[in-house]
Order: structure tokens, then sequence, then C-alpha cells
């Protein structure tokens, strides 16, 4: 039992040993702080510019697109006036005329004998 207790202390006592040098052996000046804060700053600054920039572009591309939709539902609603104008009676009278159009009193249609018709040339 003694030497467990011995064994377990000795362990202890590596480990502290071994935290100390890691730490010693591994510490950062105050100049190396001092850079690797800069860097950090300059990262997260760089970021936040690209982030900021993106944002920006984004809303100049959707300004545009939100004018393009409203120049396309002004077009839409001027060629459905159109569409409305041309099927209206008084249009199709009016070109009846125009076209001196007369309207058909006795309508004679055509029996063919066969099933086709064609033209012999």
């Amino acid at each position: 039992m003694g030497n467990f207790m011995l064994n377990i202390k000795l362990n202890g006592l590596k480990e502290k040993f071994y935290r100390k040098n890691f730490l010693l052996n591994h510490q950062v000046g105050s100049k190396g702080a001092v850079m690797i804060f800069f860097a950090f700053i300059l990262i997260v600054s760089l970021l936040y510019l690209f982030q900021v920039n993106s944002l920006a572009t984004k809303g100049y591309e959707i300004k545009d697109l939100e004018e393009k939709a409203a120049e396309l539902r002004a077009k839409n609603k001027a060629l459905e006036l159109q569409i409305t104008e041309l099927r209206s009676t008084e249009r199709i009278t009016r070109e009846i005329k125009n076209l001196d159009m007369v309207a058909v009193a006795m309508v004679e249609y055509l029996k063919a004998n066969g099933t086709s018709v064609a033209i012999k040339r």
C-alpha cells in the first residue's frame, strides 16, 4: 500500500513538472500577445467589411429587381388593356367595315366523295 501511495505522489509531481515546463516553453511574450491581438482584430475587421459589403451589394440587387418587377407589372397592365381593346365588339365591328366584309345569307358546304381531298399539280 505504501508503494502505491508513493507511486501516486510521484505521478502527481511528474504531472506538475510537465505542466510547468510546458507552460514555460510555450509562453507567449508580451510582443507575441500584442501581435496575436492585432491579428485577431484585423481578421475580425476584414470579416466585418466583407459582410457589410455583401449586404450593401444585396441591397442594390434587391432594389434593382423590385424596380424591374414594377416595370413588368406596368407593362403587363398595358398589354392586358390592349388585349381588352382588341377583343371589344366595337373594334371588331369597325374592322369588319374597314375590310369590306359582308354578312353571309346562306352557307354552302362542299361534300367530299372520299375520305381525303388534295389538289393535283
